[in-house]
């Protein structure tokens, strides 16, 4: 059996949904297991929305937007069943507003983050379920929260996996056995006592890599609208290349530094248990894409991973007192706490510096806490760059010295963040 990831770029317009129908089409009657993300841009809408409700702003305009897209996906999609979907959109919206609305005590933002958007995997999931009934596709729509356990990380949640595969084996493989096509969300999970989780940003690729493991499948195969795992962003560099082949360790490390085609958690469960994973060009099926499998970590060309909207956190000791290990721990319990995984980092004898994703809904709490022990200098919007395996022969032009504003090499990795707005050349 497989497993087929559909990632939101994918799922976008209604013809993109008719050319998944019958992609899962033809690999009837084999068992098959569909992964769907949110549809188009629907995560950072809900974002937006959550945004304004932080912020104590109007937020109802905010879904506005989010509620007609769908909409418009239901008309050019359904018939016969538009209905039954019409009022699948208005709970879902109904819900939503219920969550933005009802004071809970006590609720993280976290928590209230996974509650909401969600609700993006929940209603994609629902629309093409109706399109492939529709299409009179035998067809079983499962609620991911009810195999993929977690812990209640809520936006980093934790995998449980003794108690996902007991979800699994009990909500999924007997549809299998009815020969009835899976269909699931990706990027969502729930806790032991039913709360919605989150796995992170691009967690539907990660979802992915659960259900492969838990289903012992032949493979995963993640949809994008990409032509498979290049070296570079092509948007940014016009000598970007495409591996057609590369190793469980090189894609996992590409993840790890920033590179948004795959969520850092994806490989290692593949990896353990050997189970290639095959990136597709959803729009250009003809082409073969990326196999990531077990291959020799020999890399012909370097790699570049470009982070937008970063912020540069720096951390210093007026009185000259050492940066020591005990302040160090401080730095890295506030980080856990508030759920902010670094994306740099570099630790001098007074200074600490930090590269991280600059979320506003936390940076501020993260910022105030930092501040009450340190001298706190914070810099936004800057540019992470990350070159794996740089050489003489590919190094990077930089507009002007200034453009840089820390840098650091360790081993085979470069990193250097950049002043937000500076072109990057390569030479």
């Amino acid at each position: 059996m497989k497993v087929f990831k559909f990632g939101g770029a994918c799922i976008q317009h209604p013809e993109a949904v008719s050319k998944l129908a019958q992609l899962i089409k033809a690999e009837q009657p084999h068992p098959l297991v569909i992964v769907v993300s949110a549809m188009g841009k629907t995560t950072r809408g809900l974002e937006e929305v959550l945004q304004q409700k932080h912020n104590a702003r109007l937020y109802e305009a905010a879904i506005q937007p989010i509620y007609r897209f769908h909409q418009e996906m239901i008309d050019a999609l359904l018939y016969k069943l538009r209905q039954e979907a019409y009022q699948a959109l208005t709970l879902w919206k109904k819900q939503l507003i219920t969550s933005l609305t009802t004071p809970v005590a006590g609720t993280s933002l976290d928590k209230l983050y996974s509650n909401i958007v969600a609700g993006g995997e929940l209603i994609a999931s629902t629309l093409i379920y109706y399109y492939l009934q529709e299409r009179n596709m035998a067809c079983a729509w499962v609620d991911a929260r009810s195999c993929i356990k977690t812990n209640s990380g809520f936006c980093n949640a934790q995998i449980d996996w003794g108690a996902t595969q007991h979800g699994v084996a009990k909500n999924i493989n007997p549809i299998l056995k009815e020969k009835k096509v899976v269909l699931t969300q990706g990027f969502i999970g729930g806790n032991e006592v039913g709360e919605t989780t989150t796995l992170g940003k691009e967690g539907s690729d990660f979802t992915g890599a659960i259900l492969a493991v838990a289903l012992g499948a032949q493979s995963l195969t993640i949809w994008k609208d990409v032509p498979g795992i290049m070296n570079a962003d092509p948007k940014l560099f016009k000598k970007a290349i495409k591996f057609d082949r590369i190793s469980y360790k090189t894609m996992a490390e590409m993840a790890f530094y920033g590179a948004k085609v795959l969520h850092p958690k994806t490989v290692q469960p593949l990896a353990t248990h050997n189970i290639p994973l095959y990136i597709k060009p959803f729009h250009r099926l003809h082409e073969q894409g990326t196999v990531i499998a077990n291959e020799s970590d020999t890399l012909e060309h370097p790699i570049y991973i470009l982070q937008k909207d970063q912020g540069l956190i720096q951390l210093d000791m007026d009185d000259l007192t050492f940066f020591d290990e005990k302040r160090f721990k401080e730095v890295l319990h506030q980080l856990t706490k508030h759920n902010t995984p670094t994306n740099m980092l570099e630790k001098g004898a007074y200074t600490l510096s930090i590269c991280l994703n600059a979320d506003t809904c936390k940076m501020d709490v993260l910022l105030t806490a930092l501040n009450q022990k340190f001298t706190v200098r914070y810099h936004t919007p800057v540019n992470l760059l990350t070159v794996i395996h740089q050489d003489e022969s590919s190094r990077l032009a930089w507009p002007r010295p200034q453009a840089i504003l820390w840098a650091q090499r360790k081993g085979h990795i470069y990193q250097a963040v950049l002043q937000h707005g500076h072109a990057i050349h390569e030479r």
